[in-house]
Parts: C-alpha cells; sequence; structure tokens
C-alpha cells in the first residue's frame, strides 16, 4: 500500500488547504488521481506536541507528532504541509516529523498534517506556531541637533512632516484637532477640530490626503491635505478595530492598533493586505503606537515607553531599540502628568534628513540624530 499510496501525495497536496466540509476530488488506492471520486477527510487524529500556537525562537527544530484515534484505521503515510508547501512525507511509525523553523518571517505559520489510512480515508489535521526573533536588537544612541517650541496643551498622537511644515493629530475627547505647524515657531497656522465624541490618533499622508485615525469610534476621516474638509472615512480593518498609529509605506498604509500587528491597508479601498507581526528575541512587541516609515525602516513608539523601535517591514524582526529616556531633563519630566504624557510623535524630513520627536503635552519638539 505504500508504494500506491506515493502514486497519490501529490495530487493530494493542492487539497493542503481543505477540511472534512469541503468538496474533494479524489484518490484511488491503486491508481493514480482521480478527478471523479470524493476523498473523505475525517479527524483522525490527535497532535501531541506542539502545542497550538507555541512560541518558538528563529532556527529552532520544532518536533511534531500525533496520536492516531483509537477508531481510525491504521496509517499508511504522513505528509506536513508549512504555509500551505508540502515539506515532509514519512512511510513509517512512530508518526514523529521535525521541522526547522528557519522562515524570515516572524510571527504565526500554519502547518497540517494529511495522514493517508489504510481504508482511504485522509485524516487532516490543522494548527500553527509562532516564531520569535534570534537576535537582539542593537541599542541605538542619539543627540538632541535641535529644540523647538511644542503646544503643551497638544495630546499628541500622530506626527509627519510634508512641504516645509509639521502636521499633528491631537487626541482626548473634546480636545481632538488636526494642525499645520509653523516649527520653528510651534505655532499652528491652520487647524482643524473633530467632533467632541471623537478621539483623535495617528495621522499620515497619502496622495494630497491626511488620514486621521480615531480611537474606538473605528472611523478614520480622510481629509484634504490643502483646506482640510473631510472628503471620505473608513472603517480600519485592525485586529481589534481600533486605531492607534498610521504611516505610508511606500504606495500602502500601515496602521498599529495597540497590539503586535501592524496592519497593511490598500490606499485606494481601505482593505487588508496583510499584516506585520512584530517581534524581538523575548517576543512580541505590543503597545506599539505611533509611526514612521523611514528609509525602508518602520519606526514606533512603544506606548508607556521611552523606548522607539525599528523594524523590518519584510520580517516583523526589531533590529533596533532607540531609548530616549534622557531627552528631557528630570525638572522638565516633573512638570508631566506620569503614565500619560509620554513620548508620542515621530516625524522625518526625507529632505533634509531630520528627525523630530515629541510627546504628548510635551513642551518642546526636538530634532535628533541617532549616532
Amino acid at each position: 500500500m505504500k508504494l500506491q499510496s506515493l502514486l497519490i501525495l501529490q495530487g493530494l497536496a493542492v487539497l493542503c488547504a481543505c477540511n472534512s466540509n469541503g468538496a474533494h476530488k479524489t484518490l484511488s488506492k491503486t491508481e493514480k488521481v482521480s478527478q471523479d471520486i470524493p476523498v473523505e477527510y475525517i479527524r483522525s487524529l490527535k497532535l501531541k506536541q506542539p502545542h497550538r500556537g507555541e512560541l518558538f525562537t528563529k532556527g529552532d527544530t520544532i518536533q511534531i507528532s500525533i496520536h492516531k484515534r483509537k477508531k481510525a484505521d491504521d496509517i499508511d503515510s504522513l505528509q506536513l504541509f508549512i504555509d500551505g508547501q508540502l515539506t515532509q512525507t514519512i512511510l513509517s511509525k512512530p508518526w514523529n516529523l521535525s521541522h526547522i523553523a528557519n522562515a524570515n518571517k516572524m510571527g504565526k505559520h500554519s502547518f497540517q498534517l494529511l495522514a493517508y489510512h489504510e481504508d482511504g480515508k485522509v485524516g487532516n489535521l490543522m494548527s500553527y506556531y509562532n516564531i520569535k526573533s534570534d537576535k537582539t536588537p542593537e541599542d541605538l544612541s542619539f543627540h538632541i541637533v535641535n529644540s523647538f517650541p511644542h503646544d503643551k496643551r497638544a495630546y499628541t498622537q500622530g506626527l509627519f512632516y510634508h512641504d516645509g511644515y509639521l502636521y499633528e493629530g491631537t487626541g482626548q475627547y473634546g480636545e481632538s484637532t488636526l494642525r499645520k505647524i509653523d516649527i520653528e515657531k510651534g505655532e499652528s497656522v491652520f487647524d482643524r477640530k473633530l467632533e467632541p465624541n471623537y478621539f483623535g490618533e495617528g495621522i499620515t499622508y497619502y496622495n494630497g490626503n491626511i488620514i486621521q485615525l480615531t480611537w474606538t469610534s473605528k472611523k478614520a476621516f480622510v481629509i484634504s491635505a490643502d483646506d482640510f474638509t473631510q472628503k471620505d472615512y473608513f472603517e480600519p480593518p485592525t485586529t481589534n478595530g481600533q486605531g492607534w498609529g498610521i504611516t505610508t509605506m511606500n504606495n500602502l498604509l500601515l496602521i498599529s492598533d495597540g497590539s503586535n500587528k501592524l496592519t497593511v491597508v490598500d490606499p485606494t479601498n481601505y482593505g487588508k493586505t496583510g499584516d506585520i507581526e512584530v517581534y524581538d528575541e523575548k517576543g512580541g512587541v505590543t503597545n506599539l503606537n505611533e509611526l514612521e516609515y523611514i528609509n525602508g525602516k518602520i519606526y514606533a513608539n512603544v506606548w508607556l515607553t521611552d523606548r522607539i523601535v525599528i523594524i523590518d517591514p519584510s520580517t516583523g524582526q526589531v533590529e533596533g531599540n532607540l531609548n530616549l529616556e534622557t531627552i528631557l531633563t528630570p525638572a522638565e519630566k516633573r512638570k508631566l502628568t506620569k503614565g500619560d504624557d509620554v513620548l508620542n510623535g515621530i516625524a522625518f524630513d526625507s529632505i533634509n534628513n531630520r528627525l523630530f520627536v515629541t510627546g504628548k503635552r510635551w513642551s518642546k519638539l526636538l530634532e535628533i540624530k541617532i549616532d
């Protein structure tokens, strides 16, 4: 039977995403792939290891083993699919496999086991594991290049630089605004107030428009960058429906929602096209807040900390930690509300290669240089 099963292995590979509730094509025990007889998928397997969603370090060897349920017929052969791709086939007991977690992408990876039973039925088991980084992020230092005034009433939620001006989105119910700011003076030259039932969050520029998130209202506003009139709105397709930070990455939008996932959004129809799961060597990096895309990397404030993480968008791996704990003096920190008036706001002037940071109700905007 093993040789006969080998004739059907490749044909079954195309069915890896199917489950027992779907309609399937058939495989005969004694013939090659037939397209007329349905295959019966059954729940005949129990997963011994790994646990569903278990976290591994990139490069780890993952041991995968199963039990056959008592009422199921004997297993003839077993296949392993990782992220939809056939990776291994074994033809004899014990029904154990191993897989090296060497994918570059951090986070969730699916795996599927197909067991071909002697009676022609196919056992189907699906699960997943997570991968974290195998590298400790580089600790980065900085120095202050310049300091500019900043409205200390502004509860900064979003920041970007465009055509000589700083644009800022502020939060709090009844206080949320969108502002166009003269950097040298720290004053708004043009602003728009949100309705008091909206808590403003991150902002970004795309194709002549400013997109401003709201926190829990499941609404993002599309606003003309010229006169601040509203042109459209949409519901951010994030994991929890919330909007925290947003930036433009090439021709895509990235939205944070306080988790370790950045949602990738098509700015032409505002639909989700994917996500980036962010991990360092310790695990998922949560509380990702204000975002800025700079020279091919994602810079993200980690809420309630003085930390900016630098992320590789192709993998989700945190490559650098920028600690800004010393950017304010102790006297300046004492004037802030502890746990609330935290670092939040990253803007980049790509023409002049200037990096700006600020925080909620800070009295200054700081231009810094990473050493």
